[in-house]
């Protein structure tokens, strides 16, 4: 309709601008690209999949790790109060390193010191602020333990362990008290007997407060888990793949535990978990807790400590565990099992399983990280100082040793259900008590 007959003239819409026009480029190219990934991602075969996974998790990793390098770079010049000068090489360095321990890297020259360690005692690191002679807990308990067990049965621990091991059962007395479900059942007093208060608090620098946290966080752990009362029949499933097992002890008497994630055909996590839990319990199972002895910093660990023998022969990200289940298997591992593993030997990694060692690496606490070793069987090297901690007669032939790899299913499962009657025989005995 025109003006004079009263219509309304509606102006024609505007030309697009610039920023419109990039826009809508950047849209179109940008799906068109999406579908020429997916179409070449469909072509591939698994092992090219890894490969661009890997190199998609590497950029990611390298790009997080230089973030972190000059974040902390502009923290440490924020609180030195501006920037330092070129001449200070030490600090620097020091700075370095602090990253490196907050991000749970170990430094390649305190790596190469430590190859050579065969156990690792934890160092007594008494702050004077911890002393409690006269705390508000009163008086040390009488006797030493509930079990009245005489001052012989505490010759592993100086005198200052001694005292601070009865100022821990004194605190975990009136924490229960406080809150009568930490020690509600007969397993959890059983658990909570002297040998494993010293080793909470050797995992805390026998500081009372943190040793005391993390005991009481392990025993409501149990008290959900309940790991006594996990039965083979209850992992079945999971154990008759061989992925866990025990397999005799090491040339230093420590009890050594076969993993074999190459062997995992389930991404179920509750039941991965499950399993874990019943390993463990056996791996640690002791008939006679009670008896356990107490053990200092500079005692003899070995009959305490467990060596972890990790076969990746056949592992692929596509049987890597999901994130979340391998972050529970380390809290697991860490916060409710301290002072147990000796060391952990990752035989024959991979290259790709560098990608997920990048991103499971930071959740490892510093200690256990320095227990880790890697074996290449490639590097004569590595292959002896293998050697020399197993007696390979006790070892799978895919782990170099000279034992046959072949998993007798129903032989394990036969041997586990022995295991399991015992273990209720002795949690039905201490019920009566």
């Amino acid at each position: 309709p025109s003006p004079a007959m009263g219509g309304r003239v509606v102006p024609p819409p505007p030309p697009p601008g610039v920023l419109e026009v990039v826009i809508s480029y950047v849209v179109t190219h940008v799906d068109m690209a999406k579908l020429a990934v997916v179409t070449e991602m469909r072509k591939m075969t698994p092992g090219d999949k890894d490969t661009v996974i890997a190199g998609v998790f590497v950029l990611a990793m390298l790009l997080a790790q230089v973030t972190l390098v000059v974040l902390a770079r502009f923290i440490a010049r924020a609180v030195a109060g501006g920037p330092k000068e070129v001449e200070e090489p030490v600090s620097a360095q020091v700075a370095g390193l602090a990253w490196m321990m907050s991000a749970g890297i170990t430094h390649p020259e305190k790596a190469e010191e430590e190859e050579d360690q065969d156990d690792i005692h934890t160092p007594v690191k008494i702050r004077p602020e911890d002393e409690a002679p006269d705390s508000p807990l009163g008086p040390p308990p009488t006797p030493f333990s509930p079990s009245g067990r005489q001052s012989v049965f505490y010759s592993k621990l100086t005198t200052h362990e001694h005292q601070r091991l009865r100022e821990f059962r004194a605190l975990l007395n009136k924490s229960a008290r406080e809150d009568p479900t930490l020690l509600s059942t007969p397993a959890l007093k059983r658990f909570a007997n002297d040998a494993t208060l010293c080793r909470y608090l050797r995992a805390r620098d026998w500081n009372l407060k943190r040793a005391m946290k993390m005991l009481k966080a392990s025993l409501q752990w149990r008290k959900a888990a309940r790991p006594e009362f996990i039965t083979w029949d209850d992992v079945k499933k999971e154990g008759e793949e061989g992925k866990q097992y025990l397999s005799g002890r090491d040339r230093h008497g420590r009890a050594v535990l076969i993993a074999r994630p190459g062997r995992d055909g389930g991404r179920e996590q509750a039941s991965h978990v499950r399993f874990l839990i019943y390993t463990l319990e056996h791996a640690t199972w002791s008939d006679t807790a009670e008896d356990d002895l107490p053990l200092g910093a500079h005692a003899e660990h070995t009959s305490e400590k467990l060596v972890v023998l990790i076969n990746f022969t056949g592992w692929t990200l596509a049987t890597a565990p999901p994130m979340k289940t391998a972050r529970e298997t380390l809290a697991i591992l860490q916060e409710h099992h301290p002072e147990r593993l000796a060391v952990a030997v990752c035989y024959n990694p991979p290259w790709i399983f560098a990608v997920f060692w990048k991103a499971i690496s930071p959740f490892i606490d510093p200690n256990t990280y320095r227990k880790i070793r890697f074996v290449n069987p490639k590097r004569e090297k590595e292959v002896r100082r293998m050697r020399q901690m197993f007696d390979m007669s006790c070892v799978d032939e895919d782990l170099g040793g000279d034992r046959s790899n072949v998993f007798d299913a129903r032989a394990f499962g036969d041997k586990m259900r022995v295991f399991d009657a015992r273990k209720a025989a002795v949690l039905k005995a201490k019920a009566r008590r």
